[in-house]
């Protein structure tokens, strides 16, 4: 049974997506502006925003600092989006400031009344200023310039890897997407780019140069050259950027991770030498002990199960990618279900080039593509792979586990960072 305050909370689901700092800082000044009383990082993009802000907080967490770290949306628990050193609020505090949010809100005119993304973004950054953290890693909502954490007034800005995602609200081309994420560039601050197509990375360039930001890309100012890598011992690399540093090692899969890793790791350094010190050795001890859930992640060895919370076109591609690397020409049983709002043709292609048979199922999310639909996809497409729709997560789970030992293949469940949630509380901890 929820408490009231989170029930306020999901109340607020009903007034959609609305970007726009208006309602939320109206909202934080009424609790005192407290995202003003730490330094913060503010981390956009449309894939590995969220392992990257994972990889730094870590660090600095390994480096001595009460480190806040704020990433969305969750898998389980909505506490999960909201941690001090690798810590969830509890759900106790988190009722409390949700009824102290709920009594300001109910005060409010119907136009100011915040989004649940802007509600609980404010009641991250109040926890945070209670709890006086030392610094604060955020990763964006959506976009960049109209999300509600860039009310943030953030020191060092990162842009991971821009492709299309949200082009209801972001623009249709990758230029307009570009713009909207470069708006969380901040004037004469700090930034740090993951690896960008061209159209994306101009855009970037020219609002860094109005901003008179000081910018760091990737591969040109910082890189790395892998040593090894595999699924048993992770991957081991040497960086380069602001300095080298060498026998690197990240326990979590995935080719893509090294990226993000690497952005981490230049974004710490840009911290070190610039503001206030990161030690190499935090840097190493905080890139081994990073766990990031549903990335690429191992959920059982035999049979292989690999979850992964790939949602569009080119975390799709990203997904395949490590599949080629670590299991070259093999062939997996796929368990996929996706929202309707993102490219579910595009993505089911994608995944179409490794699957042996498809198991359609219905993510819990009032947005989910009904399963049914995506079977459809395939005759229309004329994608000749087998496939069977169970619209139960946990059925189709129970299924794809019966049928991969049955065939002795390996299986991957994919298409939605909200049905990795449904599959994560079905696995033991």
């Amino acid at each position: 049974m929820k408490n009231s305050g989170i029930k306020f909370l999901d109340s607020l689901t009903d007034f959609g997506i609305k970007l726009g700092l208006d309602k939320v800082s109206l909202l934080l000044k009424k609790v005192g502006n407290p995202h003003f009383r730490y330094p913060s990082v503010l981390i956009a993009g449309t894939n590995g925003k969220g392992s990257t802000a994972k990889f730094l907080s870590t660090i600095l967490q390994e480096s001595g600092y009460k480190t806040g770290l704020y990433t969305s949306p969750h898998l389980i628990n909505v506490e999960e989006r909201i941690k001090i050193n690798d810590k969830d609020i509890s759900p106790e505090i988190f009722e409390n400031i949700c009824i102290d949010v709920k009594k300001i809100v109910e005060k409010l005119p119907i136009e100011k009344i915040p989004t649940y993304f802007e509600a609980i973004t404010a009641i991250a950054f109040y926890y945070f200023k209670e709890e006086k953290i030392d610094i604060l890693v955020c990763e964006v909502g959506m976009g960049g310039r109209y999300d509600a954490t860039n009310v943030l007034s953030s020191f060092l800005e990162i842009i991971m890897p821009v492709s299309f995602d949200h082009m209801e609200f972001l623009g249709n081309s990758l230029q307009e997407i570009a713009r909207e994420k470069a708006g969380i560039i901040k004037d004469n601050s700090f930034l740090v780019v993951g690896e960008q197509k061209k159209e994306a990375r101009d855009v970037i360039s020219e609002v860094s140069s109005i901003k008179h930001a000081k910018s760091f890309f990737y591969p040109y100012d910082f890189f790395f050259k892998i040593n090894s890598s595999s699924l048993k011992n992770g991957n081991n690399f040497d960086f380069y950027g602001i300095k080298e540093i060498k026998d690197l090692t990240i326990k979590i899969s995935g080719q893509h991770q090294l990226q993000n890793s690497c952005v981490a790791i230049q974004s710490a350094l840009v911290i070190d030498k610039y503001f206030f010190p990161v030690k190499e050795d935090s840097i190493k001890k905080g890139l081994e002990q990073t766990y990031w859930p549903a990335r690429f992640q191992i959920i059982s060895k035999n049979p292989l199960i690999i979850l992964d919370g790939a949602h569009n076109p080119d975390g799709a591609q990203i997904l395949i990618k490590s599949l080629d690397f670590y299991f070259p020409n093999e062939k997996f049983i796929f368990l996929v279900g996706i929202l309707k709002d993102k490219e579910y043709i595009e993505i089911l292609k994608i995944f179409s080039s490794r699957a042996s048979i498809f198991i359609f199922t219905n993510p819990s999310n009032s947005r989910a593509l009904p399963a049914n639909e995506l079977q459809n996809i395939l005759e229309k497409e004329k994608i000749s792979i087998p496939s069977t729709v169970i619209e139960n997560p946990q059925s189709a789970f129970s299924y794809l586990k019966e049928i991969s030992v049955e065939k002795n293949s390996k299986a991957v469940i994919c298409g939605s960072l909200y049905l990795a949630g449904d599959i994560l509380k079905l696995i033991p901890l």
